[in-house]
C-alpha cells in the first residue's frame, strides 16, 4: 500500500473515530464499539475476542446475524467471512476456541464443488432477495472465503485445491475486468491467500480505477481497493484513494455512523468496517 493521511484527513479521522464509537456504543452494537475502541482509542483487543463469541455456533460456524441480511441463527459461509475478517484485523489477539471452530466447520461443510452452500435451514429462514436466489457454486464466497481462511491461518491444503479448480472452471482475467461489484470481491479477497498472475492483478486494478467515483460510497470503494493484497492497492492512483478517503471521511452522519441503503443493522457493521479501512491508512 503507497497511499497515507495528510495531516488534515488525521485530524478529521479522529473526530470521525470519537463520534463513531458514541454511536455504535448508543445501539449497543458490542462488537463494532470494541473493534473501534481497539482500533482507535487503546481499547483491548481482547474485548473484540468476547464480543465476537455470541455469533457462533456450537458446530463452530457463524451466524446469528453477524451477516444481517441472513436471520436464520444457523451457520452461513457469509458470516463466517465477516467473522475472519475480524480476526485478521487483530492478529495479535488470541482467538483460540473461536478460530479452532471455524477451521472445523469450513472443513466440514465446504461441498466436492469448492464452495460452501447455505444449509436447509439457512434457506428455510428469511433471506434478502439477492441472497434467496444465490446460485452455488460460485467464487463469492468461495474465493472470498479461501483467501481470509489463508490469511487468519486455517486454511486447508484440501480447501485450497477445491477452490483453485473451481477459480479454474470460472474465472478469467477478462471476467475481473468487466465484473460489477459482488464478482469482483472474490478476485479481491482470493489475493490474501492466493498470488494470482499479473494478468488478473492488472484487471482487477483497471476494472476498481475504471470504476473511479462511480462507487456508491466510500466503503464499497475500499472494499475493493484495500479489501485484497496490496498488489492490488499498489495499482490504484494515490489520487483515486485521496479522493474516495476524503468522501468516506464526510459521508457519516450528524449521529456519528455511516448511512445504508440496506437493513439499518448494517449502519453498526460499515461504521466500524470504515474505521477499519481509516485505521490502516493512518498506519
Amino acid at each position: 500500500m503507497t497511499y497515507i493521511f495528510n495531516s488534515t484527513q488525521q485530524q478529521r479521522a479522529e473526530i470521525v473515530a470519537q463520534n463513531a464509537l458514541r454511536f455504535v456504543q448508543q445501539r449497543d452494537a458490542g462488537l463494532p464499539a470494541a473493534i473501534i475502541n481497539a482500533l482507535w482509542f487503546e481499547g483491548d483487543p481482547a474485548d473484540v475476542v468476547t464480543a465476537l463469541h455470541p455469533y457462533q455456533n456450537p458446530d463452530g460456524g457463524f451466524g446469528n446475524r453477524l451477516e444481517p441480511d441472513i436471520h436464520a441463527p444457523e451457520s452461513n459461509p457469509f458470516a463466517a467471512r465477516l467473522a475472519m475478517q475480524v480476526m485478521r484485523t487483530f492478529p495479535e489477539a488470541d482467538f483460540g476456541e473461536l478460530k479452532t471452530g471455524l477451521a472445523k466447520w469450513l472443513e466440514e461443510n465446504q461441498a466436492e464443488d469448492g464452495d460452501w452452500h447455505f444449509s436447509a435451514a439457512t434457506k428455510a429462514g428469511v433471506l434478502q432477495p439477492w441472497f434467496a436466489g444465490w446460485t452455488f457454486p460460485s467464487l463469492n464466497p468461495a474465493c472470498c472465503i479461501a483467501g481470509l481462511a489463508t490469511a487468519i491461518g486455517v486454511a486447508t491444503p484440501t480447501m485450497m485445491a477445491r477452490v483453485a479448480t473451481l477459480f479454474e472452471a470460472m474465472a478469467s482475467p477478462e471476467a475481473a475486468r468487466a465484473a460489477s461489484f459482488y464478482e469482483l470481491l472474490p478476485y479481491v479477497e482470493y489475493t490474501l491467500g492466493v498470488t494470482l498472475p499479473d494478468e488478473y492483478l492488472d484487471a482487477i486494478a483497471a476494472n476498481i480505477t475504471a470504476t473511479g467515483n462511480g462507487f456508491e460510497d466510500g466503503s464499497h470503494f475500499f472494499d475493493m481497493a484495500m479489501g485484497g493484497s496490496g498488489e492490488i492497492t499498489s495499482r490504484i492512483p494515490d489520487n483515486l484513494i485521496a479522493h474516495w478517503t476524503d468522501r468516506l471521511l464526510m459521508e457519516p452522519h450528524d449521529d456519528g455512523g455511516w448511512p445504508t441503503a440496506y437493513d439499518d443493522a448494517w449502519r453498526s457493521w460499515f461504521t466500524a468496517t470504515n474505521l477499519i479501512m481509516l485505521a490502516k491508512m493512518r498506519d
